[in-house]
């Protein structure tokens, strides 16, 4: 299956409906700066093509749906060194009926109510090294197929297959004393499985999920006299709901994360520890489109593993930062404000968050549409702390980003 990838047969499909697709997205330049990205200096210029394609036809039994989408991107550091990118995030084909949808090829999948902290949202993984406004931007799609049951107006469940899955890319500088995991993501030979069973009731909306197959964060295992870069199993069983009342919304997710070697080779002194995951959440509306948001999370690592001894106890030690487990119990929060103007050409959002470890994270971002196909966009990610702490650890990947758009 990941030799000839479910993807590519989801391309040939969607190219021959091409000529009747509607083509949609953005030029784009920017200017970057910060630490995470594709030069050593961290401060570079980029232009990008994003596109975005869809075309249904209606067959006998239902609508048949094509979707593609993908970016490509011209970067230059301060040296004048260029690198080119291309990634097909999205190919796939969807048939669907009144009471079923079945999909076939690459797409993103994503889990989860709350905002930046999901404990659920384990299945597409994310590219660290590219800063964007949108939340999601960075997100690799996964080769499968899925499909999705609705029983009533109510009851929905889920269900698909991965194969080939890819890893999070991590910013650079992630380890220190002389580690470094690859440029390119982890890949591994496990199927990945995932289902979730989801309730829409008047009060709001409640789901359970369950995962098995490889988790997203790679880091480095001893291997002989050296290091690779791995890729750990996961599963997963979770929680979410999200509820509606009055000027108020309230969510909260909650699951258990248990690792294993999975298709590497990894001695279990340096999995990380299995966890319980939880965040609450509160978000009030304002007057128009503005709203005040709050979280609490919480991380709770179950029986320690027994720690390495030796050269190896750094390797053991980072791979447990890179998951977030610096303690046995964390508890931190969040605050955020979302504005917008009265003629919505402006928005704004501004996030702030610690783990209560003397480290923190500011999140920024802006947009100003300058005309009905033209805007500007600001996006900033700014960590720093201790560094034995979660933000700290990561602050030389703060970055700025400017960027100016034309649609199409």
């Amino acid at each position: 299956m990941s030799k000839f990838p479910l993807s590519s047969v989801a391309v040939l499909m969607c190219s021959a409906t091409l000529a009747q697709a509607e083509v949609s997205g953005h030029f784009a330049t920017s200017m970057i700066f910060g630490g995470p990205d594709f030069t050593a200096d961290g401060t570079y210029a980029t232009g990008s093509l994003r596109y975005f394609t869809d075309h249904e036809v209606e067959a006998d039994l239902g609508p048949l749906e094509f979707h593609l989408d993908g970016q490509v991107t011209l970067s230059a550091n301060s040296g004048a060194a260029i690198n080119a990118t291309q990634s097909l995030r999205q190919a796939y084909v969807e048939f669907g009926g009144e009471t079923f949808v079945v999909g076939l090829g690459r797409h993103v999948s994503v889990r989860g109510v709350a905002d930046g902290f999901n404990p659920i949202d384990v299945v597409s993984p994310r590219n660290y090294r590219l800063s964007a406004y949108e939340t999601q931007a960075n997100r690799f799609g996964v080769d499968g197929i899925w499909g999705s049951l609705f029983l009533g107006t109510d009851v929905t469940i889920e269900a698909q297959v991965l194969a080939g899955k890819k890893s999070n890319l991590l910013p650079d500088g992630t380890y220190n004393s002389g580690f470094a995991l690859p440029d390119r993501p982890v890949e591994s030979d496990d199927l990945a499985i995932d289902a979730r069973l989801g309730w829409s009731a008047e009060f709001g909306d409640l789901s359970v999920s369950a995962y098995s197959g490889p988790a997203n964060q790679p880091f480095l295992a001893p291997d002989g006299a050296g290091t690779a870069a791995v890729l750990p199993g996961l599963t997963m069983v979770g929680a979410e709901f999200d509820a509606v009342i009055d000027v108020w919304r309230l969510y909260g997710e909650v699951a258990y994360h248990a690792y294993d070697a999975g298709a590497f080779d990894v001695a279990d002194g340096f999995l990380p520890d299995d966890e319980i995951l939880a965040v609450l959440g509160a978000e009030r509306e304002l007057d128009g489109a503005n709203r005040l948001g709050v979280q609490v999370f919480f991380r709770h690592l179950q029986e320690a593993r027994d720690p390495a001894t030796g050269p190896a106890a750094l390797l053991a030690t980072t791979a447990r930062q890179i998951y977030g487990q610096f303690d046995d119990r964390q508890i931190g929060a969040s605050l955020s404000f979302v504005w917008e103007s009265e003629d919505t050409r402006t928005s704004a959002e501004v996030a702030v968050s610690s783990w209560f470890q003397g480290d923190r994270y500011l999140r920024l971002r802006g947009k100003h549409r300058l005309g009905p196909d033209q805007a500007l966009y600001l996006h900033a990610d700014l960590l720093d702390g201790p560094a034995a702490s979660p933000y700290g650890a990561l602050k030389d990947s703060s970055t700025v980003g400017l960027e100016f758009r034309q649609s199409f």
